[in-house]
């Protein structure tokens, strides 16, 4: 009889401590996701700290911590404790007794272009004795955004020397009223508003205000990222970013004030890349981070379509410079109706060595063969 009551005791002892880890074992448990940095370049080294705290009495044995991330980051560990598929599933196993804290670190390397992100992170553990299974899921808000890789002045040569001598021949001047030069004497085509009165009534003639000159320049990037008939070029299609990017960059060293228009849909918003004209560094991380956001994997609208639509909105004066691998006839004959209103415009085909690059219903002198 002794042992009977000795084994229901053992029995609701264990029966007690079940309960006890069931309903309290992630209470107390903080856990923390943090990127070394928040924004980088393809080919750069981050670290991921996870940061695991008990603030209870429970200890944990077993505690499995795991989380989901695009593939384009790399773990330097391997495999070992990751699965990829869609998406970089990453698992790490911890072992923590109450109020212990444990940080570890996790060495990626951002391997491609993109905005990435963490929203949630599942904690899995057991019991004491490791039979019951539990499980929650906590929220985090980590993201890093990767930049378009930068081109070399040697790589984007050729665009670009093409556009700056197209800006040079037809760029026109405009009075600056801020840049004051001299006054001379009133002509007939002088307006009003340009008289110097306070000269005048010295002199007893009509005296005007002359301004120094300033230059014009304004370039309307358009960058179509659909494929080519059936096929999925996804390095070419990365490269046109990239060389819509490097070429924004060198153009608004120059002073040249930069607009984009694309049918790349932002990876948050789910809305195309659309930005004004500007040529600061403000604008410069605004151009930037866009193209970091184009998610390739969701549809895309037709660029002829876009174009049609938002033609109203593309900067007057402004000369296009479409970066397009696709060719198809429609694309061609709407970017050729649509350039017919500007003084100058080019077409960049982004191509691989040996791809052709006949255009049967456009100028091919407004055109460029942009081997990758």
């Amino acid at each position: 009889m002794k042992l009977i009551f000795i084994g229901l005791g053992i029995y609701f002892i264990l029966w007690g401590i079940k309960r006890i880890y069931a309903e309290n074992w992630n209470k107390g448990i903080e856990v923390e996701l943090e990127f070394s940095a928040t924004e980088c370049y393809p080919g750069d080294e981050l670290e991921i700290t996870e940061t695991i705290a008990n603030h209870s009495w429970l200890p944990l044995p077993m505690l499995n911590i795991k989380f989901a991330i695009d593939r384009k980051m790399v773990f330097e560990d391997g495999t070992e404790n990751t699965n990829i598929s869609d998406k970089s599933y990453k698992c790490d196993v911890f072992s923590l007794l109450f109020f212990q804290r444990i940080r570890r670190k996790l060495h990626c390397t951002c391997t491609g272009r993109g905005y990435f992100y963490v929203e949630e992170l599942d904690m899995v553990s057991t019991d004491l004795f490791m039979k019951n299974v539990v499980s929650v899921t906590r929220p985090v808000q980590q993201s890093i955004t990767v930049f378009p890789q930068p081109l070399s002045r040697e790589q984007i040569a050729i665009p670009y020397n093409r556009i700056m001598g197209s800006i040079l021949t037809r760029e026109y001047t405009y009075e600056d009223p801020f840049e004051f030069r001299s006054i001379r004497e009133y002509q007939t085509y002088d307006t009003m508003s340009s008289i110097n009165w306070n000269a005048s009534a010295r002199t007893g003639e009509l005296k005007v205000n002359v301004y120094e000159n300033t230059s014009c320049q304004e370039i309307c990037i358009l960058l179509n990222l659909e494929n080519e008939g059936i096929w999925e070029y996804e390095e070419l299609k990365e490269k046109s970013i990239s060389l819509a990017c490097s070429l924004a960059f060198q153009l608004m060293e120059k002073g040249v004030g930069v607009s984009m228009l694309s049918n790349g849909v932002d990876s948050i918003t789910e809305e195309v890349l659309q930005i004004q004209s500007g040529s600061d560094e403000n604008h410069r991380q605004t151009i930037v981070k866009g193209l970091s956001k184009i998610d390739l994997t969701k549809p895309m609208q037709e660029f002829e379509v876009l174009l049609e639509e938002k033609r109203n909105q593309v900067p007057k004066g402004a000369m296009p410079v479409l970066i397009s691998l696709c060719k198809k006839e429609k694309l061609q004959r709407a970017y050729g109706r649509f350039a017919e209103e500007c003084a100058d415009f080019l077409w960049i085909v982004p191509l691989l060595p040996g791809m052709d690059c006949k255009l049967e219903f456009y100028d091919s002198e407004k055109l460029i063969r942009w081997e990758v």
